[in-house]
């Protein structure tokens, strides 16, 4: 079953949230910071890891073998980059 993993990576706590194709169906939705103790550490990169092992091991648990990843920053009058957990966050996903 192929699904849709949106990952928005701002500066203070990157967001991955897995749907179907439709994009109307959420199927695993966790953040970094859910994944951590203290809240100065939601937007470091190892939180992202671990928020992103998080819904690899769910997304195998509900037999999704295939993802289309969107990887979404702030926008408006922010800066356009994304946070510093995006890239590690997708690195764990491709593993």
């Amino acid at each position: 079953m192929p699904s849709v993993v949106h990952i928005f990576a701002s500066f203070n706590d990157p967001l991955i949230h897995v749907t179907d194709l439709s994009g109307r169906e959420t199927i695993v939705r966790i953040t970094s910071g859910m994944k951590v103790q203290a809240d100065r550490d939601g937007s470091a990169p190892y939180a992202a890891i671990l928020a992103a092992h998080d819904v690899a091991q769910r997304c195998k648990e509900l037999g999704i073998t295939a993802m289309h990843v969107k990887l979404r920053a702030t926008c408006g009058n922010k800066t356009k980059t994304p946070g510093p957990g995006a890239h590690s966050a997708l690195r764990a996903l491709v593993r």
